[in-house]
């Protein structure tokens, strides 16, 4: 999200109003084959009032939201709505009394268009009793517009949008309802910084119709600038309630974690004189121009950019994804021209890619197969694959990443967000790399699974790997690496030793050529 809309967020959202609160949770408690899952939690929303709930994967928010939601029956506890006891038997009934969720995991209809989408459950109709399309694509325009979606069409089919626009009619589907309570879990996840800043105009408005707004984020920047408290989840219970103004990010990510802050960087050795990759002129016709560096044997180098700098771009033209249409690339000092990744593989080159979800994992098929996608030829038998060696390695990684699984063999879709991201580090590193390229390697994770992450690169990189990284954040930046490569519009505005990294410099330097 941009720093504009940071401050436009922040500036617009004031304090919350008195009690009494809309919606009252008293003792909340639920457990799952005897793993207690939420123990006693107490919670009150006013209305007029932008609450953040935060906590790791596995804290117990989600849970939470669906009892609240009418999704799932607390073992032990009350709720109430404007002091009167409710205890929804279903979703439907939870909507019914204004309760909305929208969920992280998208469920569009792909086969119909956006304005069917929106309108569910409840079709416009005719005088004859027939559907009325021309009123509901009406209707559609007004409620993409409110909640910075104008550009979508009505009348495409909603498995065309990328996920972005996807989430934007979820959003779009639940201000229709005119919430009371409105739940949204994640609902930046996928949104270009513009978007964000549609998201929280529509935010604004629900919030002085006097809706309760709970906002459910990994992002601690939103949840400071758009809420009025935040409320953290630890093992199911809560730990803290506070107010932005009163609170740091570290503080946050403490109450999280009950560990001190996971973005502190630890000083490392690297020998100047050993050269990984070396890049001089390159240029994809495209968008980069001229990019010159050198990274070094056992460096963590990172690749800081605003959106359409080009970080991506030079991962992939490093990775053989995309062919440079000048310059020159070289590793370990000899050079070379990779025509595809699995030249790129072969060269010693491996990529966690950006968004796990659409490239990132087969999401129907097991950990193990996931993770040993990348080596079937460097252990196969012959011409069969290894499955006893593929489920080795995996459990070698399993216990060395800290992978929380079940089994190996269960689809990779059941595991939370952070575990995915360390199968897809367990399968680049199942490669025997020499070079290890990351794409945003911690998008989606909560902040427990970024730490793990960090520690999980900067180990990799004490045995010798290289490690190139490209992120949207700075704090991520100053925290895992020893060098940064500053791009802006394709072109290198250049690079800052470790002694000189700061979040101002980064940022100046990538707004150079805007």
């Amino acid at each position: 999200m941009t720093q504009s809309n940071v401050e436009t967020g922040a500036a617009a959202l004031a304090s919350a109003p008195p009690s009494p609160p809309l919606v009252r949770a008293r003792g909340i408690a639920k457990s799952f084959s005897g793993n207690a899952v939420l123990r006693s939690v107490d919670l009150d929303l006013h209305a007029g009032e932008v609450v953040g709930l935060l906590g790791e994967n596995g804290a117990g928010k989600s849970t939470l939201m669906h009892i609240l939601s009418g999704g799932l029956r607390a073992d032990d506890g009350t709720i109430e709505m404007d002091g009167a006891p409710v205890r929804f038997a279903s979703v439907g009934e939870g909507i019914d009394a204004g309760v909305s969720f929208v969920h992280q995991e998208l469920s569009v209809v792909g086969a119909l268009s956006v304005a069917e989408n929106l309108h569910l459950g409840r079709m416009a109709k005719t005088r004859a009793g027939l559907v009325d399309f021309g009123l509901m694509q009406h209707a559609s325009r007004a409620l993409l517009a409110r909640v910075g979606a104008g550009h979508i069409d009505p009348r495409r089919e909603a498995g065309s949008l990328r996920a972005g626009e996807q989430q934007l009619v979820e959003i779009a589907k639940a201000a229709g309802r005119k919430p009371r309570l409105l739940i949204l879990d994640e609902p930046t996840s996928s949104l270009t910084p513009h978007e964000v800043g549609g998201f929280f105009s529509y935010v604004r408005e629900a919030r002085a119709a006097g809706a309760a707004i709970i906002f459910i984020t990994h992002r601690l920047e939103e949840a400071m600038a758009l809420c009025d408290r935040v409320v953290v989840l630890r093992n199911g219970a809560v730990v803290s309630e506070r107010r932005p103004a009163e609170t740091t990010r570290g503080q946050l990510i403490a109450d999280m974690t009950g560990k001190p802050s996971i973005y502190a960087y630890r000083p490392r050795t690297v020998d100047d004189g050993a050269i990984a990759l070396s890049l001089r002129g390159v240029c994809d016709g495209r968008l980069l121009q001229g990019i010159d560096l050198e990274v070094r044997k056992g460096e963590v180098f990172g690749l800081f950019g605003l959106v359409g700098a080009g970080r991506t771009e030079l991962l992939d033209v490093i990775h053989g994804v995309h062919r440079a249409t000048a310059g020159t690339i070289a590793l370990f000092g000899e050079p070379v021209a990779l025509r595809d990744p699995s030249e790129a593989v072969r060269a010693g080159i491996a990529l966690v890619p950006e968004g796990r979800k659409t490239a990132g994992i087969l999401p129907q098929h097991p950990v193990r197969d996931n993770a040993a996608i990348s080596s079937l030829r460097r252990f196969a038998r012959g011409p069969f694959s290894d499955r006893g060696g593929d489920h080795g390695r995996t459990e070698a990684y399993r216990q060395s990443l800290g992978i929380r699984m079940a089994s190996d063999r269960q689809a990779i879709s059941t595991l939370s967000g952070g575990n995915q991201q360390k199968v897809i580090f367990a399968r680049a590193l199942m490669a025997e790399p020499r070079i290890l390229l990351l794409d945003e390697p911690t998008h989606g994770v909560d902040v427990g699974a970024k730490a793990d992450l960090y520690d999980i690169v900067t180990r990799e990189a004490d045995k010798g790997l290289t490690v190139v990284i490209a992120s949207s954040e700075v704090p991520e930046i100053l925290a895992v690496c020893d060098r940064v490569a500053v791009l802006s519009k394709g072109r290198l505005a250049g690079i800052l030793e470790r002694a000189d990294m700061t979040e101002d410099r980064i940022l100046t330097m990538a707004f150079k050529e805007h």
